[in-house]
């Protein structure tokens, strides 16, 4: 069941990796309709922010599963301990 697992894992981090790439190099070839959309102020404000969150969750997700495939996983506590 682990390799399952560990398959699945694999299959989202490349999964979320090309998602990634393909989302930078939309904004890095295009970066002249990327600068002058994003300058003009007023409701592109949005397309501003819209990118932003989008660059953050699809990132994240793919950060997250690369550490997950590679077996690094955060250090839980117990409750009340320094």
């Amino acid at each position: 069941m682990k390799t399952t697992n560990q398959a699945k894992l694999i299959r989202q981090t490349i999964f979320w990796g090309i998602i990634s790439l393909a989302a930078y190099l939309l904004v890095f070839l295009n970066q002249q309709a990327v600068t002058h959309y994003f300058t003009q102020g007023g409701f592109y404000a949005f397309a501003v922010i819209f990118t932003a969150l989008a660059f953050s969750f699809i990132h994240g997700a793919f950060a997250n599963y690369l550490l997950e495939a590679a077996g690094i996983r955060a250090i839980k506590k117990d409750k009340g301990g320094h």
